[in-house]
């Protein structure tokens, strides 16, 4: 159990507001945009870089998008995001790994919402 919750430290799941938060471990937090109604990003460096990139998002309204209870999300097991950004478009590929009734679940998303002036950028994360 103690081996899980150390892998899971970047997630953040509140189950009262609904909110998914996932951040790299030892990035340097520099600043966020809300991109749309329910997505926020987090850039900074991350270790080693001098290259500001993504380093965290905010997803709200999480159980809605991947459809599954609120209290489903707190037992996230692994997550993978991949973040592209174009002059047109932000896109977050989300994929997830919740334990539901002891049995694994994967549940995927894909989210994309007008660019808000962010340069183009590629980025993942995964936990």
């Amino acid at each position: 159990m103690v081996e899980v919750e150390k892998r899971l430290g970047p997630i953040d799941y509140d189950p009262a507001v609904d909110s998914l938060f996932v951040s790299v471990p030892g990035r340097q937090y520099k600043y966020s945009i809300m991109v749309g109604d329910d997505l926020i990003l987090d850039f900074g460096l991350l270790p080693g870089e001098d290259k500001l990139g993504v380093v965290g998002f905010e997803l709200l309204g999480a159980s809605k998008k991947f459809g599954v209870d609120r209290y489903v999300l707190r037992n996230i097991k692994g997550l993978h995001a991949e973040i592209r950004v174009n002059e047109e478009w932000v896109k977050l590929k989300l994929s997830l790994v919740v334990l539901h009734r002891r049995k694994e679940q994967k549940r995927d998303k894909v989210l994309e919402v007008a660019n808000s002036g962010i340069p183009p950028l590629a980025s993942s994360i995964t936990v």
